[in-house]
């Protein structure tokens, strides 16, 4: 009834006003959705021209054509393009006329990018991808006033030089305005390939550190770690190669410090990509990205390094190494109390005392430096505990065992070291169980490794370093010694190893002991093989009573409950 009481005029109104609202309201979700958009343009670097190419996505809802045919064929297109630009470059410059070929490739380059701004709107890949090119175009026709070219329009080489770099920073401009970063990554690629190029081992120096300073800052502001990925295995194999294109003129001209410049350089760079371990976890890059960059960097430089000494430096690389293993454990340190991620700190320790065991093998070669290693392994272990890296003790414990296997296949001779390796290995396993919370070990299997060494290291230390007529008998003292600190320590892995050493004392005295030495020394050797194994069993035979005697009282106990 009260339905009844409104006329045609007051309806018109409500509805025009229910019309008006919901028109503004998806006036504000547009406005929403442009505003989310711009933001993850900002915040992932992608654009509305290269967002074709960063999406790429052969999903099944795609015919396997229409992504042929909109991506493959864009790309093969403008490849075909390039060359054919290239092709009539080269033929006015081999006809005597680099002025004109100078004028068609600017032209050229010219009416790329204008087919780029007329297909922005309609076909927003191709647009990209003529955009893409034509910085190509340039850089290859500006590539050509100078270098590989045999009647040069531009003599002079840092003059060329310059209008090349002053192109990419253009590029890079570019990018950073359209927040591209697939243009970055194209202008880290055209940077680098300028510094292998340049015949001046400065400015290749130069170029790769600004690079890298510049792949790593587009991280920092605009997470591109694309890019930043790209520019760090790019700048390896640049490197690497210009290492090996170089010939090896240190040894005709020792004033000549390129290759000292060179360590610097390679440093540098390794310590600048190092920096990101300080960025804070993002969700718009991957999970494990740091640890693959931290590794990928020290996998880079260990390459690096180690061509450089070989080629250059191979009797004087210690002081490289000294450098290294003194910016790594402070580095170390310093990531311990500001890195957000906690292996970094154990990498670059790690990655120090490696630099400093081989500092100690050039200093005192083998088989001399091995009392040192090995008691460098116990230092390290300390620092573990501080660190509370697990990682660096487990990488700790089969770097000895290596170092281990080494010298008794290579030496094996030095009393010193011999006895060092069980001493060292007894010390490790007993720190490892009194701190295995803080290095937040579940599990013996360091301990055993540790307790492994020390059986087999202990024998054959004895077996070299004391006469043949006493090694039985030092045998049988050392099981007495494993079986005193299990009944001490209350650890039955120790009464297992006084059992093995035991048998083994037994195979020694029976097989070696009655044919080599004399009767006083077999006499003594059978006495003391006998005492040790009567006091074993009578202390096996008392601790069995104590069981059956705990074992009646307890089901005494529960029958009267």
């Amino acid at each position: 009834m009260n339905a009844e009481k409104f006329d045609n005029k007051d309806l018109e109104q409500i509805f025009a006003r229910l019309d008006y609202l919901e028109e503004r309201i998806a006036k504000l979700e547009t406005n929403k959705e442009l505003s989310g958009q711009e933001q993850n343009h900002h915040r992932n670097g992608t654009d509305a021209e290269d967002s074709g190419f960063v999406n790429v996505n052969l999903s099944l809802s795609a015919p396997f054509e229409a992504n042929l045919g909109e991506y493959g064929l864009a790309w093969l297109g403008n490849i075909v393009l390039f060359f054919a630009i290239a092709f009539l470059w080269q033929y006015f410059n081999n006809a005597g006329k680099p002025l004109i070929s100078l004028i068609v490739g600017l032209i050229s380059a010219v009416a790329v990018f204008s087919l780029s701004q007329y297909f922005r709107k309609t076909y927003t890949y191709l647009s990209f991808t003529f955009n893409l090119f034509g910085f190509v175009i340039l850089y290859y026709i500006l590539l050509r006033l100078h270098y590989y070219s045999n009647n040069p329009l531009v003599p002079n080489q840092t003059v060329a030089t310059v209008f090349i770099l002053m192109l990419i920073g253009i590029q890079f401009g570019y990018a950073m305005k359209k927040h591209s970063q697939i243009m970055a990554a194209l202008a880290f690629t055209l940077a680098l390939i300028t510094a292998f190029i340049g015949y001046h081992r400065l400015v290749f120096m130069l170029i790769s550190i600004a690079t890298t300073g510049l792949a790593l800052y587009l991280f920092w502001k605009y997470n591109w770690w694309k890019a930043m990925t790209l520019s760090l295995c790019l700048g390896f194999l640049v490197s690497l190669i210009w290492l090996l294109k170089n010939p090896v003129s240190l040894v005709r001209t020792p004033e000549d410090l390129t290759y000292h410049y060179a360590f610097i350089c390679f440093s540098l760079v390794a310590a600048m990509f190092s920096l990101a371990a300080f960025r804070k976890p993002d969700k718009d890059y991957p999970e494990n990205l740091i640890l693959s960059i931290l590794l990928l960097t020290g996998t880079a430089y260990s390459v690096l390094l180690l061509v450089l000494v070989l080629m250059h430096f191979p009797t004087s690389f210690v002081p490289f190494f000294i450098a290294v293993s003194i910016y790594c454990i402070a580095y170390s340190v310093i990531l311990k109390f500001y890195s957000p991620w906690g292996y970094a700190p154990a990498l670059y320790a790690l990655y120090g005392f490696i630099a400093i065991s081989v500092a100690v093998f050039g200093t005192y070669h083998f088989p001399d430096s091995f009392l040192l290693l090995i008691l460098q392994s116990f230092l390290v272990l300390i620092l573990a505990i501080w660190y509370r890296s697990h990682i660096i003790t487990l990488m700790n414990t089969f770097l000895l065992v290596l170092l281990a296997i080494f010298y008794y296949k290579t030496s094996g001779s030095l009393h010193s070291v011999n006895f060092s390796i069980p001493v060292v290995a007894f010390l490790s396993a007993r720190i490892i169980n009194w701190q295995k919370e803080r290095l937040n070990i579940k599990t013996d299997f360091i301990r055993n490794m540790y307790l492994f060494i020390l059986f087999f290291s202990l024998l054959y230390a004895t077996y070299k370093g004391l006469p043949g007529k006493y090694i039985t008998v030092s045998w049988l003292v050392v099981a007495g010694i494993y079986f005193a600190l299990s009944i001490i320590l209350d650890n039955f892995k120790y009464r297992w190893m006084a059992m093995a050493n035991l048998l083994v004392s037994a195979f020694h005295l029976f097989l070696v002991d009655l044919a080599k030495i004399d009767i006083i020394f077999r006499i003594l050797a059978f006495l003391v093989f006998a005492v040790v194994s009567i006091l074993i069993s009578i202390y096996y035979v008392k601790k069995l009573k104590e069981k059956e005697t705990d074992s009646e009282s307890e089901t005494v106990f529960d029958q009267r409950e």
